[in-house]
């Protein structure tokens, strides 16, 4: 699995997040544009931050956009704390 560090944050592409949480790449970017992911676009190819998908998949991946991220996050990287 191929990552990529960008100002200290630890990014996976957009193929290898939905590969992690058994979905498709447009679930990702979806995902992505419901904020429930964080990312970044560079150089035309969507990234997703590890720590966002270790949240999203501690939570659920539906979790915070129809109820809310859970207080008891401790992964922090979906917006938690």
């Amino acid at each position: 699995m191929s990552t990529t560090d960008t100002d200290s944050q630890d990014l996976i592409t957009v193929e290898e997040a939905a590969a992690e949480l058994q979905t498709t790449h447009l679930r990702v970017l979806m995902l992505l544009k419901e904020k429930a992911l964080v990312g970044a676009e560079i150089d035309g190819t969507w990234f997703v931050t590890r720590e966002s998908l270790k949240c999203c998949v501690a939570h659920g991946k539906d979790l915070k956009v129809q109820m809310g991220c859970k207080t008891s996050c401790s992964t922090g990287g979906c917006g938690c704390k």
